[in-house]
């Protein structure tokens, strides 16, 4: 035997010893996603769909200012399937990743007067979870911040109570960046896939604790930072602060 073919020979016994890889079993869980059209958020959101994609079958619609402003290419890139005609029944969940302020107000206002309020009015009356991303239509997002800083306190308070009232209905609020995370949650809650255990955070703002469903558990890092008014608004919600060790 030749230096080569015991080379062979090593990689062959190490590859048998190497714990195979097995493929994560596909979910049942099928999602709509269905783009409004904000820019805020929208590359995270992607990102955040593509990494959710490979774990449950997700289908997708647009809205026409969806189709004009957001990169197509981008959407196609996921690798999301086009929606039929039944949006609600053949679907378990709602995944808005990007959701305008003049959409969320329609639907905390019970506006039904085209295709995306309609439907996700019908997600919500007919109690299934309903999972939006807040980076446009948050005041305290950065983004948000950064578009408007003179941004009037009375409006972010209108801009506040309008996402309070989502919460209200059971729709779970998300930054754009963890919409995964928290799809994966509400499928799991509902019997779908399940979530597995969020990271310990370092970081936690108010922004951060208004992602989260009331009654929820931040994990944290031994060294989080926890701003105060993170704090106050968890005790207001019942999110408990977990500390790490």
């Amino acid at each position: 035997m030749n230096e080569s073919q015991l080379r062979d020979l090593i990689r062959e016994v190490i590859a048998g010893l190497m714990p195979q890889r097995v493929a994560p079993r596909p979910s049942s869980t099928t999602g709509l996603v269905l783009f409004t059209g904000a820019l805020l958020g929208f590359e995270e959101a992607c990102a955040s769909l593509t990494r959710l994609n490979p774990q449950m079958s997700l289908d997708w619609i647009q809205t026409d200012s969806a189709r004009r402003v957001l990169d197509q290419d981008t959407i196609a890139g996921i690798g999301m399937t086009p929606a039929d005609k039944s949006l609600v029944a053949s679907h378990d969940l709602l995944i808005v990743p990007t959701f305008t302020v003049n959409m969320v107000a329609k639907v905390v206002h019970g506006v039904g007067d085209c295709l995306a309020s309609n439907v996700i009015a019908e997600f919500i009356m007919s109690g299934k979870p309903v999972v939006v991303v807040t980076n446009a239509a948050c005041p305290d997002s950065e983004g948000k911040r950064s578009w408007f800083p003179h941004m009037p306190s009375g409006y972010q308070a209108m801009l506040r109570k309008n996402l309070a009232t989502l919460r209200s209905f059971g729709v779970q609020l998300s930054d754009a960046s963890r919409l995964d995370r928290a799809v994966l949650r509400q499928a799991g809650d509902a019997g779908g896939v399940p979530q597995p255990e969020a990271p310990a955070e370092r970081v936690v703002t108010e922004a951060t604790v208004a992602a989260r469903a009331d009654g929820a558990i931040i994990r944290l890092h031994p060294r989080a930072i926890v701003t105060d008014l993170a704090r106050e608004a968890a005790a207001k919600r019942h999110i408990t602060l977990q500390e790490g060790s």
